[in-house]
């Protein structure tokens, strides 16, 4: 009985772990393979000029030689998981990257920028964490025309990542789980792009 339960854990030990170790390694492999071929260039976002919450004036040449996480949240009752969604992506990949994030959100009457701000628990507007808001009924024609949103994601709440080339890698809508699940898996990819 011995010997076998000895064989066995050898048999475990020179075989078993090995094709494990092969199995989720040409797993990872071919994922990130996927990753790679659905983050190939898309576009190229159009001219465009915003302020932040702190009267900092966005162009297209600020995002110049940055990836960026571009999210746009409508006024709606989704926009707080949804703001917790970037908020994740960002505090899951700021100790290996250093991610830099552009929110572009709609206001309705009544509402303030900071107040917003602190609602969605963002961080104040800096050189890597942008805050940009517009009257609710202006903010999606207004990204459907810069970042050249497809038909199936317009008037969505939706994440952009945008390479520093100023090329747009892929768009998620932030209301399906699916597409949030692709955007978790693809942002690491995305990030670590050799440039």
């Amino acid at each position: 009985m011995r010997n076998k339960l000895r064989v066995f854990v050898v048999f475990v030990i020179l075989i078993g772990l090995p094709i494990f170790a092969w199995y989720f390694l040409q797993k990872g492999s071919t994922m990130r393979k996927d990753a790679l071929f659905q983050l190939q260039a898309k576009d190229v976002i159009d001219e465009f000029e915003t302020s932040t919450e702190n009267d900092i004036i966005v162009r297209q040449s600020f995002l110049k030689g940055k990836r960026w996480l571009i999210s746009i949240l409508g006024n709606d009752e989704r926009r707080f998981l949804n703001s917790a969604t970037v908020l994740n992506l960002y505090h899951q990949s700021k100790q290996e990257f250093k991610p830099f994030v552009m929110n572009i959100t709609g206001l309705v009457a009544g509402e303030s920028m900071p107040q917003i701000t602190q609602l969605l628990k963002f961080k104040s507007s800096d050189s890597t964490w942008l805050n940009c808001y517009m009257a609710d009924n202006h903010l999606f024609p207004f990204t459907q025309e810069v970042f050249n949103i497809p038909d199936h994601f317009r008037n969505h709440p939706c994440v952009i990542l945008l390479d520093e080339n100023l090329q747009i890698r892929n768009y998620y809508n932030l209301d399906s789980k699916d597409e949030i699940q692709k955007l978790v898996w693809q942002y690491p990819v995305f990030l670590s792009l050799k440039k």
